[in-house]
Formats: C-alpha cells, sequence, structure tokens
C-alpha cells in the first residue's frame, strides 16, 4: 500500500494504475467473472427468468446412507427437461442438478 501511494506521489494516476495493472495482471486474469462467482442454481434461475421460463422444481428423490454420511439424489425440473445428480448433501445435489440443467439448455 505505502509503495503504490510513493508511485502515485513520485509519478501520477495514470502511471500508478499501469504500474498496479501490471503487477496484478496475471492475478486479476486468473479472477473468475461475476457470474462464475455465482452457484449454479441462482445462474439457473437468473437464466430462466430472463427468458420468462418456468422456475426450476428441486424433488428429492432418494436419501441414501447413514446419517453421518447420507447421499442424496436430486431432480431438477425445468418445464419438460429433468437433470438428475447425486451429493453428499441435499444442497450440493440440487448444485449439480442445476449445473446439470444449464449445460442442458446452454
Amino acid at each position: 500500500e505505502a509503495i503504490i501511494g510513493a508511485v502515485y506521489l513520485d509519478s501520477n494516476f495514470s502511471a500508478c494504475r499501469d504500474w498496479v495493472l501490471h503487477l496484478y495482471r496475471d492475478w486479476l486474469m486468473r479472477l473468475s467473472s461475476a457470474s462464475d462467482l455465482k452457484d449454479p442454481k441462482t445462474r439457473l434461475q437468473e437464466y430462466l427468468q430472463a427468458d420468462q421460463r418456468p422456475l426450476p422444481i428441486y424433488n428429492v428423490l432418494e436419501i441414501r446412507g447413514e446419517p453421518h454420511a447420507q447421499s442424496f439424489t436430486v431432480e431438477c425440473e425445468v418445464a419438460q427437461l429433468r437433470t438428475i445428480a447425486v451429493g453428499s448433501s441435499r444442497r450440493k445435489a440440487e448444485q449439480e442438478s442445476a449445473r446439470l440443467m444449464l449445460e442442458q439448455l446452454a
């Protein structure tokens, strides 16, 4: 922070900005886009809302295993399309099912 301030004081804003961007270029390139930061369920809902389509319905089809090590099978339904995913929690299975639905709709 102090070094950036010193560069700014020694030159100008434009030169400082260019130097900081050069310094962090690789790190900035690896950052995900804003849509990648959203979870698949959110992305699916936003995709469907933008297209004025019905929202997804998630159904738990099966729960297997001991309470400390359960496996959830979840279905995501959009109109006539269905995807099924398995996860170690209901949330993980729903997220994976939504991700599969996004792939199917794309």
